[in-house]
C-alpha cells in the first residue's frame, strides 16, 4: 500500500465520520459536507432518493424530530479503482428516539445497515459521489419500562452547538473545554 492510499484511507474515514456527527449535533453543513454537489443519494423510498442537496433537505426536516441518535460506525472496506475513485462499504448501527413529532412517537429504532458509497476524488478532496443505504434489518421498541434516562445524558447538547467534543476536537473557535 502506498502513501497516497494510506493517506485516501484516512481522509474518506474522516468523511465519513464528520458526517455521523453531522447527524447526531443536527449540524446540517458537517452533513453537506460529505458530498460532491452533485451527488446522488439512494436511501429507501420512503426517505429519500435523489440529489445530495435534496437529501440533505430531508435530513434538515428530520433529524430535529429525534430526541436524539447515535450513529456508530463499524468496518469499512475501502476499495480503489485508479487514483481518484473508491468504492467504499461501510457497516452501521444507529439509535434513534422519535420524539413526539416523529411518527415513531417516543419509541426507540435500532437500525442495522450499511452505506454503500461511491467516493470521487475532485480537487485533490475526496467526498461522496454516489450513497446507498442497505438496510440489513431494524428493531423498533416502545420507550416504557426498562430504559432509565441518565440526567446527564448529552441531549441538551444537540442541535445547538455547545457540544464540548465540537470546541476540543473540531477546535471551534479554538476554544479549550471547561470544566465544572
Amino acid at each position: 500500500m502506498t502513501l497516497e492510499e494510506l493517506s485516501a484511507r484516512t481522509e474518506i474515514h474522516d468523511v465519513l465520520l464528520r458526517y455521523c456527527r453531522g447527524l447526531d449535533r443536527v449540524d446540517m453543513a458537517l452533513v453537506a459536507g460529505a458530498f460532491h454537489k452533485d451527488a446522488y443519494v439512494h436511501f429507501p423510498e420512503s426517505l429519500h432518493k435523489g440529489s445530495g442537496d435534496g437529501f440533505v433537505g430531508f435530513l434538515a426536516a428530520e433529524m430535529p424530530r429525534f430526541v436524539r441518535t447515535m450513529h456508530f460506525l463499524g468496518n469499512s472496506l475501502i476499495e480503489f479503482d485508479g487514483p481518484d475513485i473508491a468504492f467504499v462499504e461501510t457497516y452501521l448501527e444507529a439509535d434513534h428516539q422519535g420524539s413526539e413529532l416523529h411518527h415513531w412517537k417516543g419509541e426507540y429504532v435500532k437500525l442495522w445497515a450499511r452505506y454503500i458509497d461511491r467516493f470521487e476524488r475532485r480537487d485533490g478532496v475526496w467526498l461522496i459521489a454516489e450513497r446507498r443505504l442497505m438496510v440489513d434489518w431494524m428493531y423498533r421498541y416502545p420507550a416504557t419500562g426498562w430504559f432509565d434516562d441518565h440526567p446527564d445524558a448529552s441531549v441538551s447538547h444537540r442541535g445547538k452547538g455547545t457540544d464540548p467534543a465540537l470546541r476540543q476536537v473540531a477546535g471551534y473557535h479554538g476554544k479549550a473545554l471547561h470544566h465544572a
